[in-house]
């Protein structure tokens, strides 16, 4: 018998069987098979004989010996801690000492009935993590001899490791613990400090030591962690209790940090070991990986060595010290560190706590929120010949990870983790908070669970003794149970382990007590499941109870409110009685929960598991049809499918189009086949496609739902013929069903009605004589057609021939088959359909019918069932027919048999199968309870369903048809991307669509199917109408509209209807139309999009708010409304519903239907009126109010048009021909546009401004800058006395203006750039006067915030409108006005328009001498930056740091300023925009300039100057394409079109490698080894960054393009001198580029990285580039947005601290760049910018000019969206008004752009196959 390897329930069960003398004697053989030093260095003394039989009496005598959790266990002990009846040596001899008592740890571990072997080696004095360094010899390493064991507590892990003893003692200060157990491959637990007393032992560092745990197995570590977890006030200074509820556990998936500067010191095998734990981590337990900087903890571990921590060594042994011990006896290691600290003094102490605290503070910061953090335990296994040579530096590598944990207060448990290649083991360490070591101790256990399932592992160095399971199963029941501070709680359902909510009990940190029974007086039911969880109910009764299975868990009391609040009706808290006849907490159901409907007594399995593993066994009793199918369909028919398929555990296969890559059913799918192509023809449809991807697929099964290749008998032929099952009928069936003519003759056979028709036509001349014959109306079908389409009516002979001609058409295109035959049409005719099944043999079953009546162009619209004044005898005939044709031809699968239903005879007509599963079988499930497409896969799979059952229907069910249609424009396709989606969440919802889906226009439109169910007909329809008000979609026009009329009709109400009532339904959409568009016309709204300023997202809104505002005024509107903008030239628009509307603004000609109407007035509009807005004879601008507003969806925080940046207002542009925009209806629940708030009324004409002044006079504030320090003074008074022409190049970005040219106070802008101008980059106030080189520009609502360039003056807001209505050409002169002014304009404009009464505000008597802009200038202290507040408009006030350098101690100060700001949530302050060395505040009208800037200045004297700071930092990294294709052809386009010649110009690259004296391959090099700092962002747009290079060698001298592109790519990379920036969108810029990454706006938000959030960047940032290819960034572009792409982001700090040491450090080649930087390679590049400046000067820039034709010529619009299929004219044809002219294709829809008037044709813009857009031009008439 060996006891080597033995954990302690080994020791305690041999001892339970075996005799007291014979456990005596395996023990005392135990200790004689040991030898002290030197022969073993692990034991530095071993018990006597006679001390050993001493400890066994002792423990003999104890009456409850044998309920000793560690009878009879041999342990070992650290000799630094005292041990009665041993020697304590601290491994020096002089030093030895014998104890009067054990210390408290050992007394404790004796009380449980251990038995001390004896005491173990160290280094010295504790003092070490090496193993090496004790006079009484080195202790190897278990598994190699030459290998260090680790230190301090070597020995104890060797006699673990080699399995001698299964518990050892160490100590742990710094990693004694923990470094041994990994370099021996056992666990070394350091708990909590103060958890465990020190009383007893040397101390090292006394406030720091703890005494440890080693032990082979977790369990082991729980138990003796347990008994050693007890409070020692008394006799330990620093002892602490646990807390009376401490976590055990975790959450299932556990929140754990991985460090990203992780340092291995040269190693490079255990990285590896140490990644492959991780995975584990994260694949097998479950986690949630995170990452993490630890740099905080690395620098706090630095304080354990170099701070005053080591006085406390040189405390604890000074004494000893001072005796001269013999030097043999010391370690010199040792003694040098000990001594070491002697020279800290107490003010150092303090240093050093101080420091400590404040590392602390972040520390607790930065793991908020973490669980766990996994570090290697060391990073080294150095060989004792490494230590020898290098003691102290491998001793303080081996600490990396340790040394902080104790001052961090951090729980710790080191853990084995793998081999390396030379057998040497690894290990990691599990940290987390303090107090949580017996959560960390379950999450091991669940580690080695998982890593037991892939290898065979072993303890210590036992290679011959396999690890046991049992050992890391905790305990139960440790801590116990305490009534105290816990309660009992039984669970029976849901909470159980393994069920879906047993994460409650998690998060309310309950701990499992036991498993056990009620009593018999119990019944247990499953109440009907009404959500996502099935919920039991437990109820105490008198008789027949039984006996029901439960969990019980101690809650911590102050938990227990927290856990109650989970709890759902009809549950709730009671108590119950268990078997023992306990009675404790537990559910109880209320009376009607167990009483409900549908309710189930379940009493009989004994508990919730037991019943739902019956219901898994009865589940796996029933066989799969198949392992897997493959889904030949897209859209919601495909997802519809993948549903029962996942539930059927069949793995589903699909397949995609290019356009449908990232569509649901593609990522719902098991596996995805791609068809590559983008036609239905291409893909979907092509059978050799899908069934080479079944085939490489290794598909058992196709189901092709409906439509594409659903009816298609060749393909069900070949399916055979391949072996791969089709689900669905066979090729024979469908080929006589899908002819129709066939399918009348089989109809016929089976005794059902027909309607008169004819066979197969061969040609239009055929089909013209016999439908002469069956006389008109007729309905001309393609034999293979489905789904509407190939189906036509025509009432008289002049169409017969057109219309064959088109359905021979699509029925080849669509289906691949010409065939077409008629039928004569019955008038008034109902549609109503039997679903039938076949099984193949014979056995045909119907399972209801559904009344499709409701169909526009024979597409249905909405379905029903039951049918709805069907009379039952007629119900059952036609069920009885539709069993008889599919039995009489032994149908197979899903069909539908439809019927003509003649309401007024009560006669039916036979009138075509569909041989496949139809669109609206759902509401036939909800009826029945059954799922259609199980019973599919299973007839399919030959073992069909009982067919004899009876089949019940219950209630009513109704589905409508969600349609990318548009209702108003004859139901046109309308493709485009969604924007938002909601639907009701309590309805059935059949759809693949969601916010950023890609609605293209190849396929069909259907978008969703909303299908509701309930208890009869008139219960179903309100739940229909509901479910429709609640359903929003925005981004394509789709039927949601026309849907809630026909809902909400009498004619739908009462059920009268027909195929083709709705030909003749009148609906009134509550909309207008776009007939023709204008010049620029919007959607805008008040006041814009606020507080996005600080990323470059601008306000947009109107630029003439006092006309808009006053517009919703007179109509009734709230403030918020939005309205229409009108520039230069207006819109017409035809309204589809009555409405109410106002035009204000510039001067302007209004008519209704010709009428003229005037302006600033309440007009009322009726149904079918046209509105035509004029062009401006005054002003620039004029504004649309409707009553009610325009209902489109908001945008971060506004319904306003931003076209530039394509988001807000409709669809994110301006508006094009054919456009309809609904009015807001508040009586539907999902519209959020605010209501009317007011009757219309008139205004006086004293508050309509004069616009036909040609110089206005508008209010300005001076600054930010001026003079002296940019302007002259002269420059400054010409600002004001000159008037400035508007420039032609005008628009919502800004308002040019020309005139005097600026006199300038400095030659240059310094560091900023070349010219005067310039400035580091800061955020611009809106109105902000910009001087771009020396023209000046007014910024309006879409200009860009951020740039650098100076402003003299801001618009005052009240003076904003005028802005808004110059036109190019008229004059501007500027009227300095003081701030009170501007505040007293802007008071009584919004008095005005709130009351509309009074008189214009003016600017008479206003003007004031121009002012300094400088508000307030200081500096807080010597070092500190000086601070200057300038005037920036009269909302505005821009805080400037420093002189105009960059510095990044700057850009900290207003992260500081901002920080402060926001904590204290300053009163008035709005928006703070970050610059390079600025910063914008914004306020609002609740403050004034003064208690502002004095606030400002009072947080500025709070803040300290600071070189060595740090703020939280994410290091991005990015893909980039160096010079990519679209990047070049960007430049191409600017010198083509703007400026064919410039120092930039052909190559970027080439320029700045060129002016930098570098090659084309250092610049390359230099991007991609980079890294920049975000320092501000919006540079050019929407989040776009301005980033610094963080190396100054990385900072080139450069320029911005001059003058600015006017087109470059989303995604760009571009450089500008010291700045980086990614271009956010196609928009202008400067920035020289040099290649492309991924787009970094994600509009929508639908990457994971985004949150709620569509910028990627933030201030302090850093970004990096890596290399890839073109393709590949293409690639990766379309994953970004598709919202797929992984953006690499490591959460990490910028350490300024760090960085200076690093500049310091690389100093000389850094003075060395920025020397030859300057003299005379700078004044060279000046020169060169100066000569090309004045060469522009002189000879101007290119001006690209559009395509013009002459005014008499008609530009034709397409108001479709599709794919251009045929022109039907040619360029010099002559055409007629209304005559065809171009064929555009989408949604299966073929639509006809006609001629206006007559003419002829001039030019055609497409060709077949080309991409149309609403609103294209596409034709021009002469």
């Amino acid at each position: 018998m060996s006891y080597i390897g033995w954990s302690v329930q080994d020791w305690v069960q041999f001892h339970f069987q075996a005799t007291p003398n014979e456990s005596f004697d395996t023990l005392q053989k135990l200790l004689l098979s040991q030898k002290s030093a030197p022969e073993d260095p692990a034991w530095i003394s071993l018990a006597t004989v006679e001390n050993l039989k001493h400890q066994w009496n002792f423990l003999q005598s104890r009456a409850n010996k044998l309920d000793l959790p560690l009878y009879g266990v041999p342990v070992a002990i650290k000799d630094n801690i005292d041990v009665k009846g041993f020697e304590t040596t601290a491994a020096c001899p002089s030093f030895a000492y014998k104890p009067e008592d054990d210390a408290t740890t050992v007394k404790l571990l004796r009380n449980a009935g251990a038995i001390i072997i004896g005491k173990t080696n160290l280094d010295q004095f504790a003092t070490g993590l090496v193993g090496t360094r004790s006079p009484y010899g080195i202790t190897p390493n278990t598994f190699n001899k030459k290998y260090v064991s680790g230190g301090s507590s070597a020995g104890s892990a060797s006699v673990v490791a080699r399995g001698i003893v299964p518990i050892s003692l160490g100590t742990d200060t710094a990693g004694s613990g923990r470094v041994p157990a990994a370099l021996n491959n056992i666990i070394g637990l350091k708990p909590t400090k103060g958890v465990f007393s020190c009383s007893g032992v040397v101390p090292a560092c006394k406030s720091l030591d703890c005494v440890s745990i080693f032990s082979l197995n977790v369990q082991d570590a729980q138990l003796v962690f347990h008994l050693m977890a007890q409070e020692d006030g008394l006799n330990d200074e620093y002892s602490r209790p646990l807390p009376a509820n401490p976590l055990l556990k975790f959450p299932e998936t556990p929140k754990i940090g991985i460090p990203t500067n992780l340092l291995w010191f040269g190693e490079t095998e255990n990285p590896k070991l140490y990644d492959k734990a991780v995975k584990v981590f994260e694949n097998k337990v479950g986690a949630e990986l995170v990452s993490l900087n630890i740099d905080l903890l690395l620098d706090l571990a630095k304080c354990l060595y170099e701070g005053p921590w080591v006085s406390e060594r040189y405390t604890a042994t000074k004494d000893f010290f001072a005796t001269n011990p013999p030097e043999a006896d010391l370690d010199p290691t040792v003694t040098q560190i000990i001594k070491g600290g002697e020279k800290h003094s107490a003010a150092t102490a303090f240093d050093y706590e101080y420091k400590r605290q404040g590392i602390l503070q972040k520390v607790k910061l930065l793991l908020e929120g973490i669980d766990v953090i996994i570090v290697p335990t060391a990073p080294l296994n150095p060989s004792i010949a490494d230590v020898e040579k290098e003691p102290v530096r491998v001793n303080s590598c081996q600490g990396t990870y340790t040394n902080f944990v104790n001052l961090a207060d951090m729980s710790a448990l080191a853990i084995p983790a793998g081999f390396r290649g030379d057998g040497l083991p690894f290990g990691i360490t599990l940290l987390s908070h303090k107090f949580n070591d017996y959560a960390l101790l379950e999450l091991a256990s669940r580690y080695f669970k998982a890593v037991d399932q892939t290898q065979t592992r072993f303890y210590g160095a036992l290679k011959d003794v396999p690890a046991s399971s049992l050992g890391d199963e905790l305990l139960p029941n440790i801590p116990a149970f305490n009534p105290q501070t816990q309660i009992k709680l039984a669970v029976v359902g849901a909470h159980l382990k393994g069920f879906q909510l047993h994460w409650q009990l998690e998060k309310v940190q309950a701990n499992f007590v036991e498993a056990t029974t009620t009593s018999k007086n119990y019944k247990l039911y499953a109440l009907p499941k009404t959500g996502p969880v099935a919920k039991p109910g437990l109820r105490r009764v008198s008789e027949d109870g039984s006996d029901i299975a439960v969990e019980v868990y101690a809650i911590p009391k102050e938990k227990f409110g927290d856990f109650i609040s989970f709890v759902p009706e009809p549950l709730g808290i009671g108590s119950v009685e268990l078997k023992s006849g306990e009675w404790i907490k537990s559910f109880i159901c209320e009376e009607f929960g167990y009483k409900t409907p549908g309710t189930t007594d379940i009493t009989k399995y004994g508990g919730w598991k037991k019943y739902h593993e019956h219901l898994a066994q009865e589940k796996a009793a029933v066989k799969k049809p198949f392992n897997s199918v493959l889904v030949a369909n897209r859209g919601e028919i495909a997802v519809r499918i993948m549903k029962t398929l996942k539930k059927l555990h069949i793995k589903s296969i699909a397949v995609y189009s290019d356009p449908d890559k990232y569509a649901k059913h593609v990522l719902l799918a098991d596996a995805a086949i791609p068809l590559h192509g983008t036609s239905a023809a291409e893909t979907y449809i092509s059978l050799e496609k899908i069934i080479k991807a079944a085939k490489d697929s290794g598909a058992e099964a196709i189901i092709p739902g409906y439509g594409f290749l659903s009816e298609n008998a060749d393909f069900s032929d070949r399916c055979g013929k391949e072996g791969i099952v089709f689900v669905g009928p066979s090729g024979d069936a469908i080929r006589k069903l899908g002819l129709k003519h066939s399918a009348r003759e089989i109809a016929e056979k089976a005794g059902v009605p027909l309607v008169p028709g004819s066979g197969l036509v061969k040609d239009a001349k055929e089909a013209k004589e016999i439908a002469a014959k069956l006389e008109y109306p007729i309905m001309v079908k393609s034999t293979a057609g489905g789904g509407g389409i190939g189906l036509q009516k025509v009432d008289s002979e002049k169409d017969i021939e057109r219309v064959f001609q088109t359905v021979q058409h699509q029925g080849k295109s669509y289906f691949g088959d010409s065939g077409v035959f008629l039928e004569r049409f019955v008038e008034n005719a109902r549609h109503v359909e039997i679903q039938m099944f076949g099984d193949g043999y014979g056995k045909a079953i119907a399972l209801g019918e559904r009344d499709c009546s409701l169909q526009r162009r024979n597409q249905k619209i909405i379905e029903e069932t039951p049918a709805p004044n069907l009379p039952e005898a007629t119900r059952q005939r036609m069920r009885n027919a539709a069993e008889s044709l599919g039995a009489s031809m032994n149908y197979k699968c899903a069909g539908t048999v439809e019927f003509i239903y003649d309401e007024k005879r009560d006669e039916f007509y036979f009138l075509e199968v569909n041989a496949r599963l139809q669109v609206e079988h759902p509401i036939t499930e909800m009826v029945t309870g059954l799922d259609l497409v199980e019973w599919m896969l299973y007839i399919a799979a030959d073992d069909p369903p009982d067919f004899s059952q009876k089949i019940e229907v219950t209630g009513a069910s109704m589905e409508a048809r969600l349609y990318a249609e548009n209702p108003v424009k004859d139901f046109m396709p309308s493709p485009g991307q969604l924007t938002e989606v909601k639907f009701p969440e309590w309805a059935r919802i059949d759809g693949w669509v969601e916010k950023g889906t890609v609605i293209s226009a190849e396929y069909d439109p259907t978008l969703a199917k909303i299908i509701v169910h309930g208890k009869d007909r008139n219960d179903a329809l309100k739940k229909l109408r509901q479910a429709l008000d609640e359903t929003v979609v925005f981004g394509c026009v789709t039927n949601i509209d026309y849907l809630r009329s026909i809902a909400n009709s009498s004619m739908f109400a009462t059920a009268k209807v027909a195929t083709k009532v709705l030909d003749s339904y009148d609906y009134r959409p509550t909309a207008f139309e776009i007939i023709h568009p204008g010049a620029y016309t919007t959607v805008q709204d008040y006041p814009g999009r606020k507080g996005y300023w600080h990323i470059g997202v601008p306000p947009s809104g109107c630029m003439d708010e006092y006309s808009f505002r006053v517009a919703n005024r007179i109509v009734g509107n709230d403030k918020g409304s939005p309205g229409i903008e009108v520039t230069l030239n207006g819109p017409k628009l035809l309204f589809h519903h009555d409405a109410i509307i106002a035009v204000t603004g510039g001067q302007v000609d209004v008519d209704i239907n010709g009428q003229k109407v005037d302006q600033w007035s309440p007009i009322n509009i009726k149904r079918g009126d046209k509105l035509s807005i004029g062009k401006l004879t005054t002003g620039c601008r004029a504004y649309l109010a409707i009553r009610g507003g325009i209902d489109v969806t908001e945008y971060l925080g506004s319904r306003s048009t931003f076209a530039l940046g394509t988001m807000g207002g409709y669809n994110g542009r301006v508006l094009k021909l054919g456009d309809v925009l609904f009015l807001g209806q508040p009586e539907i629940s999902s519209c959020t546009l605010p209501a009317p708030i007011s009757n219309p009324v008139n205004i006086s004409p004293s508050l309509i401004p004069d616009y036909s002044d040609k110089v206005w006079k508008v209010g300005v504030t001076c600054g930010p800058h001026g003079s002296p320090d940019f302007f002259k003074p002269e420059s400054v008074e010409t600002f004001f006395s000159e008037t400035w022409k508007v420039h032609y190049n005008s628009n919502r970005f800004g308002v040019r203006l020309i005139g005097p040219k600026p006199k300038w106070a400095r030659p240059d802008g310094g560091e900023a750039g070349l010219h005067p101008s310039n400035t580091h980059d800061y955020v611009y106030s809106l109105g902000a006067i910009n001087f771009t080189g020396d023209e000046p520009v007014i910024l309006t609502c879409d200009g860009p915030s951020l740039g650098g360039f100076v402003c003299a003056a801001v618009v005052a807001e009240a003076e904003m409108w005028k802005i808004g209505q110059v036109k190019p050409g008229e004059q501007i002169q500027f009227v300095p006005i003081s701030y009170e002014t501007s505040i007293s304009l802007k008071n009584q404009q919004d008095k005005i328009i709130e009351e509309l009464k009074g008189d214009l505000p003016s600017l008479e008597g206003k003007k004031i001498e121009p002012e300094s802009p400088v508000l307030y200038s200081f500096k807080v202290t010597s070092n500190a930056p000086k601070v200057t507040y300038r005037q920036a408009g009269d909302r505005y006030i821009l805080v400037e740091y420093g002189d105009n350098a960059l510095d990044l101690n700057l850009s900290y100060r207003i992260y500081k300023l901002i920080d402060m700001v926001e904590e204290h949530k300053t009163r008035g302050i709005v928006e703070m925009s970050q610059g390079v060395r600025s910063v914008l505040i914004e306020y609002n009208r609740d403050v004034t300039q003064k208690e502002v800037l004095d606030t400002l200045v009072s947080y500025e004297k709070e803040m300290l100057f600071i070189n060595k700071w740090e703020v939280k930092s994410r290091i991005i990294k990015l893909p980039m394409a160096f010079e990519d294709k679209k990047t070049l052809d960007a430049v191409k386009r600017y010198q083509e079109t703007i400026r064919s010649e410039a120092p930039w110009l052909p190559n970027n690259v080439d320029f700045i490698a060129s002016i930098n004296g570098m090659t084309r391959a250092d610049v390359k090099d230099l991007v991609y080894t980079a890294r920049f700092l975000v320092l501000g962002l919006g540079d050019v747009f929407l989040g776009a960054p301005c980033a610094v290079p963080l190396d100054p060698r990385h900072r080139l001298l450069g320029t911005k393009y001059n003058p600015s592109r006017t087109y470059t790519p989303n995604g760009t990379v571009g450089i500008g001198g010291s700045y980086m920036c990614i271009y956010t969108m196609e928009s202008p810029g400067g920035y020289q580029l040099i290649g492309r990454t991924v787009p970094i706006w994600d509009k929508l938000t639908l990457a994971s990285h985004s949150g709620d959030k569509p910028w990627l960047l933030r201030p302090f940032d850093q970004v990096e580039f890596y290399p890839v290819s073109e393709e590949e960034v293409d690639k990766f572009s379309e994953e970004m947005n598709a919202g797929k792409f992984e953006v690499d982001i490591i959460d990490s700090v910028f350490n300024h601290g760090k960085y200076l040491e690093w500049i310091q450090e690389h100093s000389d080649s850094i003075e060395e760049f920025q020397k030859n930087q300057g003299g005379e390679k700078l004044e060279e590049f000046n020169r060169l910018i100066q000569i090309s400046n004045s060469e522009l000067e002189k000879g101007g820039s290119k001006v690209q000019e559009d395509e013009t034709f002459d005014e008499s010529a008609e530009l034709v619009y397409s108001e479709y969206s599709g794919r251009f299929w045929k022109s039907l004219v040619e360029v010099g044809d002559t055409v007629k008004a209304n005559q065809g002219l171009i064929v555009v294709e989408a949604m299966k829809t073929e639509m006809v752009v006609s001629a206006p008037r007559d003419g002829k044709v001039l030019k055609v813009f497409h060709k077949n196959g080309d991409m149309v857009d609403a609103g294209d031009l596409v034709v021009v008439l002469e």
